[in-house]
């Protein structure tokens, strides 16, 4: 989740980025060893805490962006949006907020001249302050560095909750500049797993759509799952139900049946995967043709092993090739055969175990 708010921070230009993390979270603190510079709220007691974990002379004398690591739907554009209307009106602050009925937050109240008057938290906030007031915080700002240092420390955790609230800070940095987001998704934050797989089927759903924007032809979206350092070429085709695992790669003109799962393969351009195959660590060559049924054992209880298949290859329905093996140019497979052996160039196999029953004439 921290890696897409990372990416739409980089993508919007930030020169530097601090993290700030709970020191219990170990696998976090690991995952971002090396990517970003980090320090520790050792006592979380409020996101304007977590701040002033950030040493002051880090802030003074810059502009401060701060972004929400639970809001993995926060785009690039939108945080662009903030940075430069804060350039723009010169103001000490700048915030984001979004029109929501359906949430319940970080609630944005403003004075009789539309002006920020407060940010109420959604646990001190009053029934008629929650019937009546729906703009909200998204946690996204933008802050004068020096401004911001004043002020820091001023905030106070009186308050339901007993935290300080990094909101309070706009308290003293009167005017605040408030920009309006057009999706309120983005403003949602991850608190939990209900929240979380929405986010998921919200990113899904762009990847999606960005795909078929650039040419792609997705037949049904609501079922269609993007993997990461999987690639289709142009020109190919999967069945419903296909699964292309990270590691592989599909080039041109290929076809990948239903019920298909390729994983760490590489497919050569015209060859074909028909319906509820697997092929896991395989070459697979130009033009062939992959029974249905197929499976490439690669796996012998140690380690995984590769499987080669050449060009022009036929491989017969429900055969199972036992790795490391290797297919040649042209071989053929009988319906049902075991390969555990090698089969040269243009010869044919058959059997369990297989044996070669022809060969390539000279």
């Amino acid at each position: 989740m921290i890696d897409w708010v990372l990416e739409a921070v980089n993508e919007a230009g930030v020169s530097h980025i601090t993290v700030v993390a709970n020191p219990h979270h170990t696998d976090l603190a690991a995952h971002l060893e090396g990517k970003t510079a980090l320090v520790y709220q050792r006592d979380p007691k409020g996101t304007a805490q977590a701040l002033q974990q950030v040493p002051a002379g880090e802030l003074r004398g810059r502009q401060v962006l701060v972004v929400n690591g639970d809001s993995p739907l926060l785009t690039a554009a939108s945080i662009l949006k903030v940075i430069h209307a804060h350039q723009e009106a010169e103001a000490p602050a700048t915030i984001a907020s979004v029109e929501d009925p359906s949430r319940d937050d970080g609630r944005i109240v403003r004075g009789p001249n539309g002006e920020l008057d407060r940010i109420v938290e959604r646990k001190d906030a009053s029934p008629e302050l929650k019937a009546k007031v729906h703009e909200f915080n998204v946690g996204l700002y933008c802050f004068d560095g020096s401004r911001l240092v004043e002020v820091l420390d001023r905030v106070t955790n009186d308050n339901k909750a007993g935290e300080f609230y990094l909101p309070d800070v706009l308290l003293h940095l009167k005017p605040v500049n408030v920009v309006k987001l057009d999706d309120p998704k983005e403003a949602m934050g991850v608190k939990d797993r209900i929240r979380l797989a929405k986010a998921t089927d919200i990113l899904r759903r762009r990847l999606l759509e960005r795909c078929m924007l650039e040419g792609v032809t997705i037949v049904d979206p609501e079922t269609t799952f993007i993997i990461e350092d999987a690639r289709l070429g142009d020109r190919s085709d999967c069945g419903p139900f296909a699964k292309l695992r990270p590691g592989t790669e599909v080039a041109e003109d290929v076809h990948i049946g239903s019920f298909t799962e390729l994983v760490r393969t590489r497919v050569g351009r015209g060859s074909k995967v028909p319906h509820v195959s697997y092929l896991g660590d395989t070459d697979l060559g130009e033009d062939a043709n992959i029974g249905a049924g197929t499976i490439t054992a690669n796996f012998d209880g140690q380690q995984k092993n590769r499987t080669e298949i050449g060009d022009g290859a036929f491989v017969g329905v429900d055969t199972m090739l036992v790795a490391p093996v290797k297919l040649g140019k042209g071989a053929r497979t009988g319906a049902g055969s075991v390969v555990t052996k090698d089969i040269p160039d243009g010869a044919t196999a058959v059997g369990v175990p297989a044996r070669v029953v022809r060969r390539k004439s000279s």
